[in-house]
């Protein structure tokens, strides 16, 4: 009896001091792709086709969010550096892929992945979404869209439908005009196609006017709040605010253009030509959204309510690149087309009535006139 206690007593011992290996919870492969490969040979060129930004800016981002995804090492495996958790993210962004297919780009679990392109698109948003997508100088923007001719306008705002996995027992909600499940963003850029304000959640089967009126944006354009003063631009004895130009699909506003539904004169067509031109630029900024993000052009294959939070951490990144003068790869440029932003071509024109109607049509009268005396 002795003898076998003492024979439990060595096994016991053995067992506590001999080394385990941990079979379950490290993810066999190249686990030390990103930091061997990536991080020690990839120049500018490759960081851009793969991530959409450079290395700098990649860990800009990174240091931002540190507070948000630092992890600590446990006793079975270490955690995923902040920079590597930020490229997973971006990566998802970046890409179509399936997380099956990052799972195996960087040799981690797919439900790690999974948790951390959420984690990562979350705190993107809490953290830099005011950041980001904010104002610039009044003077800044409104000269940047007097290239196009429009004097005193901010920017210009549309919709867009980004694709979706139709939610259990609510597909219908989601199931828009255009025959597939989305959600709308609706956004201004200035006329660098950086967006200045951003709304989504709704569900595609929504109108642009409805959406818009629920925004943060119309409220404060109402008030005269978005702008710092409110400077006015006088011609013609009408005073003319801050404008934001739009399709067909918005109401008529003081402080929102929108065409001439059918232009009767010469005035007017002049009008609608200089329009169509100058908001075209908001068209090209969700272009170069979608082509510099990927993943708003296919259906998004997460619970919908992380939708939001990846769309913004889209628009958020986008920003950052455009201000940093990232480009977009030529073939992607070339293969986004802007039909997924609506044009309001197959929108019923909205207005509005009575005495903010007949102020809207004297501002866009006034603008008309200055159009044709001075824009060619």
């Amino acid at each position: 009896m002795v003898g076998c206690n003492t024979l439990i007593w060595v096994i016991f011992q053995w067992v506590q001091t001999s080394p385990r290996q941990k079979i379950f919870w490290c993810y066999p492969g190249r686990s030390q792709w990103f930091h061997d490969t990536v991080l020690q040979l990839w120049d500018d060129r490759q960081w851009l086709e793969n991530f959409r930004m450079t290395r700098r800016t990649l860990f800009g981002v990174a240091d931002k969010l540190r507070p948000y995804l630092m992890r600590r090492d446990t006793v079975m495996r270490s955690a995923v550096p902040v920079e590597e958790r930020v490229a997973i993210g971006v990566y998802f962004l970046a890409s179509c892929s399936c997380y099956r297919t990052i799972t195996l780009v960087f040799q981690k679990g797919s439900s790690t992945v999974a948790s951390i392109v959420i984690e990562v698109c979350l705190a993107t948003e809490h953290v830099l979404l005011k950041e980001e997508v904010r104002l610039s100088e009044f003077n800044k923007m409104a000269s940047s869209m007097k290239i196009f001719g429009f004097p005193h306008t901010i920017g210009c705002i549309d919709g867009t439908h980004v694709p979706i996995s139709p939610p259990k027992l609510q597909g219908a909600a989601y199931f828009n005009r255009k025959s597939f499940h989305s959600v709308l963003l609706q956004a201004a850029c200035d006329g660098d196609s950086i967006f200045f304000s951003m709304l989504t959640g709704h569900s595609g089967v929504n109108h642009d006017a409805h959406v818009f009126r629920s925004s943060m944006l119309f409220s404060k354009m109402e008030e005269g709040t978005l702008i710092p003063g409110s400077p006015l631009f006088t011609y013609a004895g009408v005073s003319i605010p801050p404008i934001i130009l739009g399709d067909g699909a918005y109401p008529l506003c003081k402080w929102l253009m929108k065409p001439f539904a059918v232009p009767r004169n010469d005035r007017e067509r002049h009008y609608n030509k200089i329009f169509n031109c100058s908001r075209c630029v908001v068209e090209r900024a969700f272009g170069r959204l979608k082509a510099r993000f990927r993943r708003l052009s296919v259906r998004i294959e997460v619970h919908i309510e992380n939708i939001n939070s990846i769309i913004a951490a889209a628009v958020i990144l986008h920003n950052i690149c455009e201000r940093e003068k990232h480009d977009i790869p030529d073939e992607e440029q070339q293969q986004r087309s802007l039909a997924d932003s609506q044009d309001g071509s197959d929108i019923h024109d909205c207005n509005r009535s009575g005495t903010a109607c007949a102020e809207a049509e004297a501002v866009r009268n006034a603008i008309s006139e200055y159009l044709l005396t001075h824009v060619k």
